[in-house]
Order: C-alpha cells, then structure tokens, then sequence
C-alpha cells in the first residue's frame, strides 16, 4: 500500500500543493489553491495525494457543494484524478479511486459522478479510462451534451 496523505486545515501549509491554478511564478497559484481549499475543506472537499513531489491526487467533493456546472444530490463529485509522468502505471489512479469509491460507500452517497470529454482535455478527464477500469464497468455515460462533454458516474446500483 502507498503513502498517501488527505489534506487537512492542519497540514495545509506544509504539504506540497501538487495541483494549483499555474502562472509564471507559480508561487501565487499556490497560495491561491490554499486558500481556496480552506474554504473548501470544511464543506467536505478532499484532496488526497501520493506523499511525494509529483501529480498523484485525487480531488472530490459532495455535489451539492462543488464548483461544477451540475446539480443533483448525495453523490459526490470528483474535480480531478491526476496521475502524471513517471509515477504512471504503478497503480497509484486506481488506489485512489478505490479510496473515493469507499469514502462514498461511509458517506452512504449514491454514488460518485464527473465531467469529462471523449479525450482529455484541459478541466476534462477522459472518461473512458474510468469505464474501462473495472469489469464489470462500474462508471458510466449517463448523458452527452454535444460532441464533447460527458456525464459520468459511479452508482450505488453498481457496488
């Protein structure tokens, strides 16, 4: 099992932020995601990542109170699944997913659901490593909207 750590008000500050909003100088990005994810946490927002330098996280929200352009109830909402470069391939997306997916069974949630393209995009995720990840298929289409976007979920009907 991999170290990962779950971002708290209390470690905040000291762990290294492996996703922010980038600039030139990225320190500001930084100290901007920080002080979003203060206000986020206590709502509920998780973001756990791998404990160390690099782009292994998961980030994940109750619906009701995440940032996204979808409204519904009791399902929670993953922002981003993010694992990049070297540390591919090392089963580090599908530790997470499972840990989302078992955070959502303790919650009594419905189920988890996410915004994707039919590639990956910028803010999109490709859904369909998340259809493929587990036979039998545990996440869905639900909708499409155009060629592009797609609604995605988890349900409780699947686990």
């Amino acid at each position: 099992m991999n170290e990962f750590v779950n971002l708290t008000l209390e470690n905040l500050e000291q762990e290294h932020l492996c996703c922010a909003i980038s600039d030139k100088k990225h320190q500001n990005g930084v100290n901007l995601k920080k002080e979003w994810l203060k206000e986020r946490i206590p709502e509920g927002h998780i973001f756990r990542k791998l404990n160390a330098q690099g782009k292994v996280f998961i980030e994940y929200a109750p619906l009701e109170k995440a940032w996204c352009p979808v409204s519904g109830e009791n399902f929670l909402y993953i922002y981003c699944l993010w694992v990049a470069g070297s540390f591919k391939k090392n089963g580090y997306g599908k530790e997470l997913l499972e840990y989302a997916m078992e955070d959502c069974k303790k919650q009594h949630k419905n189920g988890i659901c996410t915004i994707s393209s039919k590639k990956k995009k910028p803010y999109f995720g490709d859904l369909k490593k998340l259809i493929l990840w587990k036979k039998p298929k545990m996440f869905c289409v639900c909708f499409r909207i155009g060629r592009i976007l797609r609604m995605g979920s988890f349900c409780r009907i699947c686990y």
